[in-house]
C-alpha cells in the first residue's frame, strides 16, 4: 500500500495511471483481438456441432433410425396372428398382401447330461476328451464351452436346473449343436481312432533374401554406414560406438519404407530380407561399397491336405477338426465328399473335400495356406466287449434329434413358396419371415399386410425441418454484416454497464464475425446444391413429392423448403421405392464414370452424408483444422487455439513490461517525494533559525 503526495501534494497514483494509459490500451486491444478469435471459434464449433447432429441423426448407418438404411423406408406393415411362432417385417419393396404359413422351424440337436459332470470327470464330445474343471457346475459348463470353441467344435454347453424331462428335478448340462438342422449331429462318449490319413502339412510363405559373404558389419562400417538400394537411392547410418544390436535396429528403421528388413547373424554377416513374402517380389538390388548382393526369391505358402482311403471312412462316423460327419449310407467318393463339404460349410470350417470316382481316395484341403492349418480326422470305433473289460470300447451316442426347417408360405393369389434348410429366416418379395417355433398340425399362422406411410412420412418431415434449421443458421452467420463500432468490452467498461446492457453489447459484437466466411459458405452452398440437383434415374424430384423451395429465396431462408404433407403421403403410398431411391440411391462405383456423373446418380441423402462427413465429421476437414471441436484431437490442435495461445503469451509479456514501467514511474515519483520532504525540512529549519535571531 503506497502513501504518496505528502511532500509534493501531487496525486501520484493518478499521475502514474494517466502516464501508463497508452500501454494499458495496447494490452486491452490485444485482449479484444483474442476475444474476437474466441468468438469466431465458438461460432465455428456451433456449426460443427449442429452439422454433426444432423449427420448422426439421419446419415450415420450405426443409428437404427438412419435415413440411409433401406429398412427405414418400409411403408407396408405386417401383423402375425401368432408372433411367438412367426414374426414378419416388410422391406422397402414389400407390397400389401396376406399370407398363410404352415410347417416346422429348424432346431438344433441337443442332449441333457445329468451324470458324470463332476469336477475332473471326463467327457468325450466328437471324439475329443475334455476334463471338467471348476468348483461349481456353472464354472465347469463355462470352461467346457470355452474349450469347445477353442477346438472348433460346433457344440455349445450351458448349465441349467431344468435338465430333467421326466421324473424328479435334476440339474445338469444341455449340450446343443451351434448349427441348426438334423444333419448337424454330434457324439457323446464312445471310442475314436487316432488321427488317420496321410497329412502333407502346409508351409508358411518365406521372405526373399539378399546376401553376400562381403556383407559384414566391418565392411559396412568401412563403407561409412552406407547402403545403396536400386540404381540411385542411398541410405546411411552413423555406426560409431554402436553394437550389432544397435546397428540392426537402425537398419530396420531405415529400410522399413523400402519393404525391407535386416538382421545380423552370429558370424557378423548382414542378411537383408523383404517384408513382402512369397514369389514375385522384385530384387531391390542392394549393394555395400560397390559389392552387389545375391537375391534369392522367397517361397509361396502351401496348403495342408490330408489324403484318406475311402475304405477307412465309408459308412462310418468321423470327425474332422472336431466336427462330426455321419457317413452312414454314404459309400462313393462323390457322396462322401459332397456330404463332408455340406457339413463343414454349415459349421464354418475352412476345409474342402474332393473325391474323384474310382480313385478310392478322399482328399481334404485347407482353404487357407500356412503351417498353422491342421486337418485332423478321427474315425469312430465299433463297440467292443463289456464295461470293465480291458479292451472295452463303449458305443458312440450320436445326438440326432434336431430338424430342418420346412415352412410353406402361401400368398393371397394362391402362390406357394416352400422354405427348407437350416435357417429360420427367409425373405420373399421383400417380406422377411422369422420362424420361432413349430406350427401345430392342421393349423396355420395368418400374416396381414397394411399400407402405412405415416412413420416414413414423419421421418422425412423431421429431416427437412432439421435441414432447414441448419441452413438458416449457416445463412445467418454468413450474411450478417459486422458493425466494427462494437468491440469486446474492457473490464472498466463493464463496470459502468448493467448485465442486460453487457449482454446486448456482446450480441452485437458477435454479429457478423463469420460474414462471407469461406468454410461456412462452402458448406451451405454444397448442401443447397445437393438438394437442388436432380438424381438421374430416380424418376422423381423433390417438388413432385411435395417438398418445394421457399418462395423468399433472398433472405436467411435461402435454400430451405416447405412441405406439402398430403402430396408427400400420396407419393409414398403410390411409389415408396422411387421416393427411397431419390434419397438413398448409392453412389456408383464404376471407375469409368466421371465424378460429375457419379454425383448426378447419387441420392440426395447420400450426397448430404458425404458433404457433412468431409466438412464437419472427419478431423481432416478444413473447419476442424481451423477451430477444432471438443471430444477430438483437434480440441487444442487447431489454428485458432494456437493463435489464442500466442495472444495470451504476448499479453503476459506486455503485463510484465507494464509492471516494470509502472514501478519505474513510482520510483521516480518516490524520489521526487523524498527530495521535496528534504527541501521542506531544510526550509523549516532556516525559518526557525531566522525567527530566533
Amino acid at each position: 500500500m503506497r502513501i504518496t503526495g505528502l511532500g509534493t501534494g501531487l496525486d501520484m497514483d493518478q499521475l502514474v495511471k494517466e502516464s501508463m494509459k497508452p500501454y494499458r490500451i495496447k494490452i486491452e486491444k490485444k485482449g479484444q483481438d483474442k476475444e474476437i478469435l474466441e468468438i469466431k471459434q465458438k461460432l465455428y464449433r456451433e456449426v460443427i456441432k449442429e452439422s454433426r447432429e444432423l449427420y448422426n441423426k439421419y446419415f450415420e448407418v450405426t443409428n437404427k433410425d438412419s435415413l440411409i438404411l433401406s429398412k427405414n423406408w418400409t411403408t407396408t406393415k405386417f401383423t402375425s396372428s401368432n408372433e411367438n411362432l412367426v414374426s414378419v417385417t416388410g422391406g422397402s419393396e414389400a407390397k400389401v398382401d396376406t399370407y398363410t404359413v404352415t410347417g416346422q422351424s429348424a432346431k438344433a440337436n441337443q442332449i441333457a447330461i445329468t451324470e458324470g459332470i463332476n469336477k475332473d470327470d471326463k467327457l468325450v464330445i466328437n471324439g475329443e476328451t475334455f476334463t471338467l474343471k471348476g468348483e461349481s457346475a456353472k464354472e465347469r459348463a463355462t470352461n467346457l464351452n470355452n474349450e469347445l470353441k477353442a477346438k472348433g467344435i460346433n457344440v455349445s454347453v450351458k448349465y441349467t436346473d431344468f435338465a430333467a424331462t421326466v421324473g424328479e428335478n435334476k440339474s445338469g448340462f444341455i449340450l446343443e449343436s451351434t448349427v441348426l438342422g438334423v444333419d448337424n449331429k454330434f457324439t457323446i462318449g464312445g471310442g475314436f481312432s487316432d488321427n488317420i490319413g496321410i497329412v502333407l502339412q502346409g508351409t508358411d510363405a518365406t521372405a526373399s533374401t539378399i546376401t553376400n559373404p562381403s556383407f559384414t558389419v566391418d565392411n559396412f562400417k568401412a563403407a561409412g554406414g552406407k547402403i545403396k538400394i536400386g540404381t540411385s537411392t542411398e541410405i546411411q547410418i552413423i555406426t560409431d560406438g554402436l553394437t550389432n544390436s544397435d546397428i540392426e535396429k537402425l537398419l530396420q528403421d531405415k529400410l522399413k519404407s523400402f519393404k525391407l528388413t535386416a538382421e545380423i547373424n552370429g558370424s557378423n554377416e548382414i542378411i537383408f530380407k523383404t517384408t513382402d513374402l512369397g514369389k514375385g517380389v522384385a530384387d531391390p538390388k542392394i549393394s555395400i561399397n560397390g559389392v552387389n548382393g545375391v537375391f534369392t526369391e522367397g517361397e509361396n505358402a502351401t496348403f495342408t491336405n490330408n489324403t484318406i482311403d475311402l475304405s477307412n471312412i465309408s459308412g462310418k462316423t468321423i470327425t474332422i477338426n472336431g466336427n462330426l460327419v455321419d457317413l452312414t449310407g454314404k459309400t462313393t467318393e462323390k457322396e462322401i465328399s459332397d456330404h463332408i463339404n455340406e457339413v463343414l460349410k454349415a459349421g464354418g470350417t475352412p476345409i474342402t473335400a474332393t473325391g474323384e470316382l474310382g480313385t478310392g481316395k478322399i482328399v481334404l484341403t485347407a482353404n487357407m495356406a500356412g503351417a498353422s492349418q491342421k486337418i485332423d480326422v478321427k474315425v469312430g470305433k465299433d463297440p467292443v466287449g463289456n464295461p470293465g473289460d480291458p479292451d472295452y470300447v463303449e458305443p458312440i451316442k450320436v445326438v440326432s434329434n434336431g430338424q430342418d426347417a420346412e415352412m410353406i408360405i402361401k400368398n393371397s393369389n394362391g402362390g406357394i413358396y416352400t422354405h427348407t434348410g437350416l435357417s429360420n429366416s427367409i425373405t420373399v418379395d421383400g417380406v422377411t419371415f422369422k420362424f420361432n417355433g413349430d406350427i401345430p398340425d392342421g393349423t396355420s399362422i395368418t400374416i396381414n399386410g397394411k399400407q402405412d406411410v405415416t412413420e416414413t412420412k414423419d421421418k422425412l418431415v423431421k429431416f427437412i425441418n432439421d435441414y432447414n434449421k441448419l441452413i438458416e443458421k449457416l445463412n445467418t452467420l454468413t450474411s450478417e454484416k459486422r458493425n466494427k463500432s462494437f468491440v469486446p468490452l474492457t473490464q472498466d467498461q463493464k463496470k459502468e454497464m448493467s448485465e442486460d446492457e453487457i449482454k446486448l453489447w456482446n450480441e452485437k459484437v458477435q454479429k457478423g464475425q463469420l460474414s462471407r466466411d469461406n468454410d461456412v459458405t462452402r458448406i451451405a452452398n454444397s448442401m443447397k446444391e445437393a438438394m437442388r440437383n436432380l438424381v438421374d434415374g430416380s424418376g422423381l424430384n423433390l417438388e413432385k413429392i411435395g417438398i418445394k423451395p421457399v418462395a423468399d429465396y433472398q433472405g436467411t431462408k435461402n435454400g430451405t423448403f416447405t412441405i406439402d404433407e398430403n402430396t408427400l403421403t400420396k407419393a409414398l403410398e403410390e411409389n415408396s421405392e422411387e421416393v427411397m431411391n431419390l434419397f438413398i440411391k448409392a453412389k456408383p462405383t464404376d471407375p469409368i464414370l466421371s465424378n460429375e456423373k457419379k454425383y448426378s446418380q447419387t441420392g440426395i441423402a447420400q450426397r448430404l452424408k458425404d458433404i457433412l462427413y468431409n466438412e464437419t465429421v472427419t478431423v481432416a476437414s478444413s473447419i476442424l483444422k481451423k477451430a477444432g471441436i471438443e471430444g477430438s484431437s483437434t480440441v487444442f490442435n487447431n489454428e485458432i487455439s494456437k493463435s489464442i495461445e500466442k495472444y495470451e503469451q504476448k499479453m503476459k509479456e506486455m503485463e510484465t513490461d507494464f509492471s516494470r514501467r509502472e514501478q519505474a514511474l513510482y520510483s521516480k515519483y518516490s524520489y521526487l517525494e523524498t527530495m521535496m520532504n528534504k527541501y521542506t525540512s531544510q526550509q523549516s529549519y532556516l525559518t526557525q533559525q531566522l525567527g530566533m535571531g
